[in-house]
């Protein structure tokens, strides 16, 4: 059987900012429909443990984005710094489940800039290296299903794209061989599992 390659395409472009009212994402486990180009993230499974993670990373996004004299002059500096250009930090919105993966992203490859931007200002909030090594798990557990969509929704997908699609996925998360991934990779199983009257 031959195998569809699935590539990465990720871009450090997307700097849309959204509405500061909007609901944001939680960190969710994936379930599929029996339609391959529905696979979706579905908010009625929660990984708790992450969500004040989240907020924390959402609260700093805020800080900066809503007080750019105050914050952002200083964030800025750094970036330029280290990248040569400015980059701004993205706010995730609850229509567009991919911001989420966005909005870690860039505050991860942010990281050093945003610690020296809140020394600088002598924030309260702080990040450790165990907060940071938790957002770089869930970027590359939620890598694999931004590409997984990716693939489902490029025209005229298949039936081989799509069995391709989820064996790409678990393999991925296989080797990541993390709490988040293992739990992410069953609970895939599962949905493959009722969505199917075999399971190959």
């Amino acid at each position: 059987m031959k195998h569809q390659e699935i590539t990465s395409n990720v871009s450090d472009t997307n700097d849309k900012d959204t509405n500061d009212t909007h609901e944001e994402q939680e960190v969710i486990v994936v379930t599929t429909t029996t339609d391959p180009r529905h696979l979706h993230l579905s908010r009625a499974e929660v990984i708790p443990r992450y969500n004040d993670l989240l907020q924390k990373v959402r609260k700093v996004v805020k800080l900066f984005k809503r007080s750019p004299a105050k914050y952002d002059m200083y964030l800025q500096k750094y970036v330029k710094e280290d990248t040569g250009k400015e980059l701004s930090l993205i706010l995730d919105c609850r229509t567009y489940w991919n911001s989420l993966l966005a909005m870690i992203e860039r505050f991860h490859k942010l990281k050093v800039c945003i610690d020296k931007a809140l020394i600088d200002k002598e924030s309260d909030t702080k990040f450790s290296d165990l907060e940071w090594s938790k957002i770089k798990d869930l970027i590359d557990s939620l890598r694999p299903f931004k590409l997984a969509v990716d693939a489902l929704c490029r025209r005229y997908p298949t039936l081989l794209t799509a069995e391709t699609t989820l064996k790409f996925i678990l393999e991925k998360l296989r080797t990541q061989d993390t709490m988040l991934s293992a739990e992410l990779s069953e609970a895939l199983r599962v949905r493959i599992k009722e969505c199917r009257t075999v399971v190959t």
